[in-house]
C-alpha cells in the first residue's frame, strides 16, 4: 500500500487523543540499495528538501540534530514532515520534551519554525544509523517506509489498549482486559496513539495525532538506533497542519 494511500482526515476530532487520521496504518523498513532523493515517505538518509533547506541544532549542545526521517502530510498537494532529533550518548537530552529544543518536526512547504528551534540554512547533516560491528560505531542507514493495514488479531489487541488508557485518562474503570505489552508493532501512521502511560502529553486541544515510532538500539535484528528509553516517540500536527511537536513516552 502507497503511503497513505486511501486515507482520510475526520473534522470531528477534537484533541489529541482522538483520531483524526484513518486508517491506522502500520509501518515496516526496506533497506534502500541508493539514496532515496524522492519526496516520498524514509527513515534516514538526507532529507529531500521542499522549501530552504533549515536544519535544527541542538538547545542544550548548539550542535546539529541527527535527521530521523521525513513523512507525507496527508492532503492532495504535496507538503512533507521532517523529524529531527538530538542524538547524544551521556543523556537523552530532554528529548522526551514536546518543546524542549532537543527535537523538531518541521513542515514545508507553508510551515512554520517552532519558536523553541533554531537551525542552520544548510541541507546536510547528521542522519540516522545503526551500530556495526562494535557497539560504538555508527553505521548510517536509509529505509523506505511501507505501510499496512493490521491484522484482525493485532487490531483487536490494540482497540483495547486504547480503550484501557481511554478510560484511564477520563478516570473510570475500564470493564474489560489490559492488553499492555501485547502489541507488537507501535510504529504506524494514523488512528490513536498508544501512549506507554496513558496521560503523559502537555499538548493542548490544537493538535492532532500524525504518527508513532518504536524506539530501537540499532543492534541485532533492529534497522535503525532510536533511544526513546525502551518506548515509543509521538509526532502531532497543528490543525492548519502547519507546525509540528515530537515526544517520547516509556514506562
Amino acid at each position: 500500500m502507497a503511503w497513505l494511500e486511501g486515507s482520510s482526515r475526520s473534522p470531528s476530532a477534537t484533541g489529541p487523543f482522538d483520531p483524526w487520521l484513518m486508517p491506522r496504518l502500520e509501518m515496516s523498513w526496506r533497506p534502500s540499495l541508493a539514496p532515496i532523493d524522492d519526496p516520498v515517505a524514509k527513515l534516514g538518509g538526507l532529507p529531500v528538501w521542499i522549501d530552504e533547506p533549515f536544519w535544527p541544532v541542538s538547545a542544550q549542545f548548539g550542535s546539529p540534530m541527527t535527521f530521523i526521517g521525513q513523512f507525507p502530510l496527508p492532503g492532495p498537494s504535496l507538503r512533507m514532515s521532517y523529524l529531527f532529533m538530538t542524538q547524544d550518548e551521556e543523556s537523552l537530552a530532554g528529548t522526551f520534551e514536546a518543546e524542549g529544543g532537543e527535537n523538531a518536526l518541521l513542515i514545508q512547504p507553508g510551515g512554520r519554525v517552532p519558536s523553541f528551534v533554531t537551525g542552520l540554512a544548510t541541507g546536510t547533516g547528521p542522519t540516522l544509523w545503526r551500530r556495526g560491528s562494535q557497539w560504538t560505531e555508527r553505521v548510517p542507514v536509509e529505509l523506505h517506509i511501507d505501510v499496512h493495514l493490521p491484522d484482525e488479531a493485532t487490531a483487536s489487541f490494540f482497540e483495547r489498549e486504547v480503550a484501557y488508557q481511554d478510560a484511564a485518562r477520563r478516570g473510570v474503570h475500564f470493564d474489560g482486559d489490559n492488553d499492555h505489552g501485547r502489541v507488537d508493532c507501535r510504529s504506524y501512521v494514523g488512528g490513536q496513539p498508544l501512549l506507554w502511560q496513558p496521560w503523559t502529553t502537555d499538548l493542548d486541544a490544537s493538535w492532532r495525532f500524525f504518527f508513532q515510532l518504536d524506539d530501537a538500539e540499532g543492534w541485532g535484528d533492529d534497522e535503525y538506533a532510536l533511544n526513546f528509553g525502551g518506548g515509543s516517540g509521538y509526532a502531532f500536527l497543528s490543525e492548519d497542519q502547519r507546525e509540528g511537536r515530537f515526544f517520547w513516552d516509556c514506562v
